[in-house]
């Protein structure tokens, strides 16, 4: 029997459910999955609820009230990351989605905004754990953030992993197996009391208080990496996350992508015109297809083609939005 046509476990299985709908919170707590004992941590859940999910998840994934479902693998592969507290490691080719993974679990699950990591050639683990935010104050990155003690687990999405330098992979993913690390430089404050500090979150006016320079998790976070495949990762890092591979979206995903943010495109004449895109986008290589997709529809919404998509010159039409949605010269 082929990997895809295996039987899904059942559904009681699943916390994440890939629906795109949130869970009822209460639901969420009665059946959040235990940590097997060798990924248990000892850092005590004092930190507030983070900030709600923000407008860069509605930016990302569309409207709440039209929810774009997840395909069956990635709900099987969150889930297993999930109950085994280890990293998601998303690849695919351009224009798969990768990041939104991170935020469509996020959402669903009501684990609050994003923490977001954008890695770069000059990058370091330092960088993501914490650093100087002037006048003698510390500010936790967005690594950093995530591993503070909270009740249920940040979202932390790791964006490009592999653009980093050759050992920042391993760097990273000690430091969540650890589940802790400190800041030495807060090592002689007592700014609130006794071995106590107060420092600033990566989020715009966080605060946390720190005892003995120490961070240290209760529930790790849940950590998105994505990658490219610009360089290849080390096999030990390969070993240590769940590995999801995302295809080439489909016909029916990029339909319902662009009627979720464009509900009038399910009308004649505009359905004649979605459908020459999305066939167009599917047989162009190398492109970003659900952004392409929602550039050329938003200048369509706007006006831009006026009534030429009309009657038979929906190719035409389509010649002159693609264009100017700079996918290709005049």
């Amino acid at each position: 029997m082929s990997e895809d046509a295996r039987p899904l476990p059942e559904p009681s299985w699943f916390l994440y459910r890939g629906t795109g709908t949130p869970m009822i919170p209460t639901e969420r707590d009665r059946r959040w999955p235990a940590p097997p004992a060798w990924r248990a941590f000892a850092g005590v859940p004092h930190e507030p609820s983070p900030p709600p999910d923000d407008v860069t998840a509605t930016r990302v994934l569309g409207p709440v009230e039209v929810p774009w479902p997840a395909a069956p693998d990635e709900v099987m592969r969150v889930n297993t990351a999930l109950r085994l507290r280890r990293p998601l490691l998303v690849s695919g080719g351009p224009g798969t989605a990768r990041s939104a993974v991170a935020h469509r679990v996020a959402r669903e699950l009501g684990l609050g905004r994003v923490l977001r990591w954008r890695v770069t050639g000059a990058s370091t683990l330092g960088d993501a754990l914490y650093g100087p935010a002037g006048g003698g104050t510390i500010r936790l990155g967005p690594l950093g953030t995530a591993l503070l003690p909270h009740r249920l687990p940040r979202v932390l999405l790791v964006d490009g992993l592999d653009r980093g330098g050759f050992d920042l992979p391993e760097q990273v993913l000690g430091v969540l197996e650890d589940g802790e690390f400190t800041v030495p430089e807060l090592l002689n404050r007592t700014e609130t009391g006794a071995g106590t500090a107060v420092v600033h979150t990566w989020e715009t006016g966080g605060t946390a208080t720190l005892r003995d320079a120490l961070v240290r998790c209760h529930e790790p976070p849940f950590v998105v990496i994505t990658t490219g495949n610009e360089a290849d990762l080390s096999p030990a890092c390969d070993q240590q996350c769940v590995p999801l591979v995302l295809p080439a979206l489909t016909t029916g995903q990029l339909t319902a992508l662009a009627l979720a943010r464009f509900p009038t495109m399910a009308e004649e004449p505009h359905a004649r015109m979605l459908a020459a895109l999305v066939e167009r986008l599917l047989r162009t290589a190398d492109i970003d297809a659900p952004g392409t997709l929602l550039d050329v529809l938003h200048l369509l919404d706007g006006g831009a083609l006026g009534e030429t998509w009309e009657g038979n010159e929906v190719e035409a039409a389509l010649d002159a939005a693609w264009r100017w949605a700079a996918v290709e010269g005049p």
